[in-house]
């Protein structure tokens, strides 16, 4: 009898190890490997869903165009994650705008920009965008456009600071998305701050 009693002793302390290990493992906090990784801004452009997370206005178009070249002038990626970057640019491209260049030619043509400014050891310090109050809102021929002016902080060399400021043209396409149309240089200070 003293024996079937510490058997049966024996299984529960056993089997109540098993469920207290059981319900320990299932319930502790565990920080995954992720957590502890920084996600850097090239990641964070290239994991944007654009096609269900669109920039609602022309201002967060601009800016999130801002952080695609941040990336592509001074970042270091591989070739596929630079065909992401192109890929991201594009899909904020008024369909004319996209027309008139080719996937093909706007990707030779934005690689020899970079070559170009690696060269001359340029690098983008800081972008910004202008305030949502100063967004130009305007109607042409019944098609809802928006002028959108950022600003360019550049370094170039050992210390040759110099400020450029680009003005964008979007336009509103048939989804309610703000494409970019359009865009020119409007003033470039090459001289040192």
């Amino acid at each position: 009898m003293k024996k079937n009693v510490k058997t049966v002793l024996g299984a529960v302390i056993v089997i109540a190890l098993i469920v207290g290990c059981y319900y320990y493992m299932s319930h502790r906090k565990t920080t995954a490997a992720e957590d502890d990784v920084e996600i850097t801004q090239l990641q964070e452009v290239l994991s944007k869903k654009l096609d269900s997370s669109y920039p609602p206005t022309p201002r967060e178009v601009i800016k999130f165009y801002n952080r695609i070249l941040e990336c592509a002038y001074g970042g270091e990626y591989d070739e596929a994650q630079f065909d992401r970057l192109i890929n991201q640019a594009r899909k904020l491209m008024d369909e004319e705008l996209l027309e008139n260049n080719p996937q093909d030619t706007y990707k030779s043509q934005f690689q020899q920009e970079i070559s170009s400014y690696k060269e001359k050891s340029q690098k983008i310090l800081q972008t910004t965008v202008c305030d949502s109050d100063e967004v130009d809102y305007r109607e042409v021929e019944g098609i809802k456009c928006a002028y959108v002016d950022a600003a360019y902080f550049m370094k170039a060399g050992k210390g040759d600071f110099y400020k450029t400021s680009q003005s964008y043209l979007l336009r509103k396409d048939q989804n309610g998305c703000w494409k970019i149309l359009a865009y020119k240089l409007i003033s470039s200070n090459d001289d040192e701050e």
